[in-house]
């Protein structure tokens, strides 16, 4: 309802201002959809809201303590727009922690992570490595409990215990991340199965991203309604991620529902 640009804007946005109502009490996934949303803006499809980036730190940053790698991800994007980039590595340095505590298959691009902590280092210079690990270690320290505890979480049972050497990404000097990101959609299947609409939600570094990506989630499908039944939309909220020129959907991450 809300991302459907063919329905009233004034009913979408009357729908996602009953979603904010509720948010103190949402889980991960609808924080950081709600975050998502106000991140891209009118760049989402058929946006209904425009870029409110404190809107979207306020969403994120609880969806990311509720224990979204995502949301950390997109933290460290938004605070390296913002130029803060101290809390931006911070954020940065969490989200490669945590990915690395997701089991094979379930991790995001390493391009993206290394990319992303050396967009920030081109800003805040490799020197401040040493300076910021100490914050991130009492960060993790602080909430890694609620994170590992957080719905929809699947970190495993390793004790968090960043060190100044071990646990930081550099990139090497002179070498060259891939370009690399993730998009956020939300996906409409028909009876039969396939892709009726792919509605853009978010997508990071960069909004283009998203709509590259467009024609590789517009392929996927869902086993067909049975027949005899009613038919109806069934949705879901997927991420493609995309790294050296390849792009996956994240698994795990949709799920299914009228």
């Amino acid at each position: 309802m809300v991302l459907d640009p063919q329905q009233p804007l004034a009913e979408r946005q009357q729908a996602l201002a009953k979603l904010e109502k509720d948010a103190q009490n949402d889980g991960q996934s609808e924080l950081y959809l709600l975050g998502s949303l106000y991140h891209m803006g009118p760049h989402a499809s058929g946006g209904p809201v425009p870029q409110d980036l404190e809107k979207a730190t306020l969403y994120l940053g609880n969806a990311a303590l509720r224990g979204s790698l995502l949301a950390m991800a997109k933290m460290a994007e938004i605070k390296l727009d913002t130029r803060k980039y101290r809390e931006a590595m911070i954020w940065a340095q969490v989200f490669a922690h945590y990915a690395t505590l997701l089991p094979d298959g379930q991790r995001p691009p390493e391009g993206y992570t290394a990319e992303l902590v050396q967009r920030i280092l081109d800003k805040l210079g490799r020197s401040s490595i040493p300076q910021v690990m100490p914050d991130v270690a009492a960060f993790i320290a602080q909430h890694d409990a609620d994170i590992r505890a957080g719905t929809g979480s699947h970190f495993d049972g390793k004790a968090a215990r960043p060190k100044l050497k071990e646990r930081s990404v550099v990139m090497p000097n002179g070498r060259f991340a891939p370009q690399s990101g993730f998009a956020d959609y939300l996906l409409a299947f028909g009876p039969d199965g396939s892709v009726v609409h792919a509605w853009l939600l978010d997508s990071v570094p960069d909004p283009a991203l998203g709509e590259t990506l467009r024609h590789y989630v517009s392929e996927m499908a869902i086993p067909a309604q049975p027949a005899g039944t009613r038919a109806r939309l069934r949705y879901s909220w997927l991420p493609a991620m995309f790294d050296d020129h390849r792009y996956r959907a994240a698994p795990g991450a949709s799920s299914h529902g009228p």
